[in-house]
């Protein structure tokens, strides 16, 4: 004798206990206004010891820095930070209130984020991130209104296209600000470097995936970005210690074994000293900078994945279970005949004395 076996759905209790977590959603918006004020405030700082550093250079050159740091801070800072306000994220902490609303958003949202795909895969050259084989199933899904098809390709794409262009957005990234803070050879410039690239590749993942972590989510990301601007800053000013210290030891040493050397030996010494200090700075720098800007392109990717992943176990959730249905239907009834009672009851007529 065969069993069937009955896959069991959560019920939207079981849903709360096991994955609601007791967020303040509007606490974590304005813990997001905070962060992205000192944000702006590193961005502005950095910005102006910058330009304040080129004006000592060159007079023409300083009055020039300022007009290129205002673009700077409006297309490295305000053009992110808006773009991911302005970005849709799953509902999926909820309650018997807003459950049935949840899970409608969310489905919308989800075809939002297909329409998205298709047009961007078809309309757009160069982007490379989806799969034209999957999008075309995607695509089918949506033209013919199959939910459940459409979740299906979703997840598909999630878990190969997306991941894998995650993947390199995340490299391209690390490599990048290692390359540039080793190069700059300035605590500010290498601060100012972090920020900008940081949250662009959060930017840049968070469109790629077509919505955007929850609101305690993206204040623990911004809280991470000033984090690594600040150890950014420490390592860049440690370093240039440090490669000073071994420069200038290594330079001793050489002057010492070369004593009664020639002037020619002597330089060499020196240059050669240098280089090693500024090498092993700049290679610390590649290091650190590199490996935090891994860390918080992974953090973004991993609350993108675990958002998307509640809302289609949300999406199977039953709101209600058999006895609440029944509670409802008769609490609805006796409403109904109250209405049909009060309705049919003869209206009073007025006194003819």
């Amino acid at each position: 004798m065969k069993q069937e076996k009955e896959t069991k759905k959560l019920t939207l209790e079981e849903y709360q206990q096991k994955y609601n977590n007791p967020e303040n959603i509007k606490a974590a918006k304005s813990f997001i206004f905070i962060l992205t004020t000192l944000i702006a405030v590193i961005f502005i700082t950095t910005l102006f010891f910058v330009v304040l550093r080129v004006y000592e250079i060159n007079e023409i050159a300083g009055y020039v820095s300022i007009a290129v740091a205002v673009l700077v801070f409006i297309f490295a800072f305000l053009v992110p930070i808006i773009k991911l306000k302005n970005m849709k994220s799953f509902k999926t902490f909820v309650n018997k209130t807003n459950a049935r609303e949840a899970q409608k958003y969310n489905k919308a949202l989800r075809e939002d984020i297909a329409d998205k795909m298709i047009d961007l895969t078809y309309n757009t050259e160069g982007v490379g991130w989806y799969s034209d084989k999957n999008i075309s199933k995607l695509a089918v899904a949506r033209h013919g209104r199959k939910d459940k098809e459409l979740q299906n390709a979703l997840s598909t794409i999630y878990k190969t296209d997306v991941k894998k262009a995650a993947e390199r957005l995340i490299r391209r990234s690390a490599v990048q600000v290692g390359l540039t803070t080793a190069l700059s050879q300035s605590s500010m410039l290498d601060t100012l470097l972090m920020v900008t690239y940081e949250l662009n590749l959060i930017k840049d993942i968070v469109y790629l995936y077509g919505y955007r972590p929850n609101e305690a989510q993206m204040a623990r990301i911004y809280k991470n970005v000033i984090q690594n601007a600040l150890i950014t800053y420490g390592v860049s000013s440690a370093t240039s210690g440090v490669g000073k210290s071994i420069s200038s030891g290594i330079v001793s040493a050489i002057d010492k074994a070369a004593a009664s050397a020639n002037f020619v030996t002597s330089a060499l010494g020196t240059l050669a000293g240098t280089l090693a200090g500024t090498a092993i700075e700049s290679g610390i720098q590649f290091a650190i900078n590199s490996t935090l800007t891994v860390i918080i392109g992974y953090q973004t990717k991993r609350y993108l994945v675990r958002e998307y992943n509640l809302q289609e176990i949300l999406d199977d959730v039953e709101v209600f279970t058999d006895d609440e249905k029944e509670e409802i239907e008769l609490i609805n009834s006796i409403k109904k005949e109250v209405r049909e009672t009060l309705s049919k009851r003869p209206k009073a007529q007025p006194d003819a004395t």
